[in-house]
C-alpha cells in the first residue's frame, strides 16, 4: 500500500467513528516540553477551528516531548488510615499519593514513588501547574457572548506515562495529580478492592477506543469504547456515564495507547498519534492540494445547481456556497436549506463524492 493510500485510509477511519459525529470542544493549552526528541502527539477533535491558530495557551494539538529529567511515578505501597486529611503522605507536597475514601473515618492511601524510566503528562481543565495540557469547553466561534455554565471535563482528567527509552509505549490512567501531588476519590466515588489492590473510576470517566488494525494501513476499523480506571485497568462502559457500578473487566485489552486511539474526556475527545503514524499522515500541503483538485472540478449541488467552493481560508461565519460533507457516505452538498431535504430523502443518488 502506498503512503497516499495509507493517508486516505486514516482519514476514512476517522470520518466513520461515532457515526461521523465529532464532539465539539475547543481548547486552551499550557504546554511545557523539554528537549527536541518527541514521543507522540495529541490532537483535539473539534468541529471547527481556532481563529488565531495554535498560539500560546490555545492549541488544538499537543506534542509530547521527552523531558530533560524523568517525572514519571509508579505504585509503591498502600495502607489504611483513620484520618486521611492528616496522613503524612497527603501532607507531604513531595509525595505522590492517591486517597480512596471508604468512610468518614477510613481511607486507603496508595503511595507512588519516582520512576526513572517514564515521563508523565497530565491533561485536564485546571490551569494549575501540574496540568501539562489544559483542555476546556468552548462555545462555537460565532457565539462570543455566551458562556460555559458548567463543564463536564474534570479539572485533573487523566495522566499519560510514556516510556523514555521507547516513545511508542504509552499508557493512560484516569485522574491526575493536583498541586499537592494528590488524587482524591471521595466516599461516593466508584471504587473496589481485589485481593490487596484497590482501584476506582472518576465521576465522568475516561473512555478510550483503540482502532482494530493499523490506523494508517488500510484495514483499521472502529473498536469498542472502554473505560480506563485510576489504576489503569480496562472495563466495559457503565450503564450511564456517571453510574456507580463499574463495567465488566476487559482482560484482552489494555490502557496502552496506540496510533489512532481516541480518548473521550466527557466534553473533549483527543486523538493519539504516534511519531511513526504521523510520518504516513497527510500534511497541510497534501490537504490543500486535494482542495484545489476538488475546486478545479467545479462540483455542483444537484439540488440548487450552485457550484460548491471549498475555501482555503476558514472564517467564523457561514458562506452561501459553503459545502456540507456527510461523513457516513462521503457526499458533499451546498446551501443549508438542502439539509432538510436530506433528512427526508435520507440519500440523494448522486452528489459530488470526495
Amino acid at each position: 500500500m502506498s503512503v497516499g493510500q495509507e493517508k486516505h485510509s486514516a482519514i476514512n477511519w476517522l470520518s466513520n467513528w461515532r457515526n461521523g459525529v465529532f464532539l465539539k470542544a475547543r481548547v486552551k493549552v499550557s504546554f511545557r516540553g523539554e528537549g527536541r526528541h518527541w514521543h507522540c502527539s495529541l490532537t483535539v477533535l473539534y468541529n471547527g477551528f481556532l481563529p488565531q491558530g495554535d498560539r500560546g495557551r490555545r492549541r488544538s494539538k499537543f506534542v509530547l516531548y521527552k523531558r530533560g529529567d524523568p517525572n514519571g511515578v509508579k505504585r509503591s505501597k498502600h495502607y489504611i488510615v483513620q484520618s486521611p486529611q492528616t496522613s503524612q503522605a497527603i501532607l507531604d507536597a513531595k509525595q505522590h499519593s492517591i486517597s480512596y475514601t471508604l468512610s468518614r473515618n477510613q481511607a486507603v492511601i496508595v503511595e507512588y514513588k519516582e520512576d526513572p524510566d517514564t515521563d508523565m503528562f497530565q491533561v485536564g481543565r485546571s490551569s494549575e501547574s501540574p496540568i501539562d495540557f489544559v483542555v476546556m469547553d468552548t462555545l462555537p466561534g460565532d457565539k462570543k457572548d455566551a458562556k460555559v455554565l458548567q463543564s463536564t471535563i474534570s479539572r485533573f482528567a487523566c495522566r499519560i506515562l510514556v516510556d523514555r527509552s521507547d516513545g511508542h509505549k504509552a499508557r493512560i490512567y484516569a485522574a491526575g495529580f493536583d498541586s499537592s501531588r494528590n488524587i482524591f476519590l471521595g466516599e461516593k466515588a466508584t471504587k473496589w478492592q481485589d485481593n490487596v489492590e484497590i482501584d476506582g473510576l472518576t465521576t465522568n470517566g475516561v473512555l478510550i477506543m483503540h482502532p482494530k488494525g493499523q490506523f494508517c494501513g488500510g484495514s483499521a476499523e472502529c473498536g469498542l469504547w472502554r473505560e480506563t480506571s485510576v489504576g489503569g485497568d480496562v472495563f466495559s462502559l457503565r450503564e450511564c456515564r456517571s453510574a456507580q457500578q463499574k463495567g465488566q473487566p476487559v482482560y484482552e485489552e489494555t490502557n496502552a495507547l496506540q496510533d489512532g486511539t481516541l480518548i473521550d474526556l466527557c466534553g473533549a475527545t483527543l486523538l493519539w498519534r504516534s511519531a511513526e503514524g504521523l510520518r504516513h499522515s497527510p500534511t497541510k500541503k497534501d490537504l490543500e492540494k486535494l482542495v484545489d483538485e476538488i475546486n478545479a472540478g467545479r462540483p455542483q449541488c444537484p439540488v440548487g445547481l450552485n457550484t460548491l467552493v471549498i475555501p482555503r481560508k476558514v472564517s467564523l461565519g457561514e458562506h452561501v456556497n459553503q459545502p456540507y460533507v456527510y461523513l457516513n457516505c462521503g457526499h458533499v452538498q451546498g446551501k443549508s436549506y438542502t439539509l432538510k431535504i436530506m433528512k427526508i430523502t435520507r440519500h440523494i443518488n448522486f452528489i459530488y463524492a470526495m
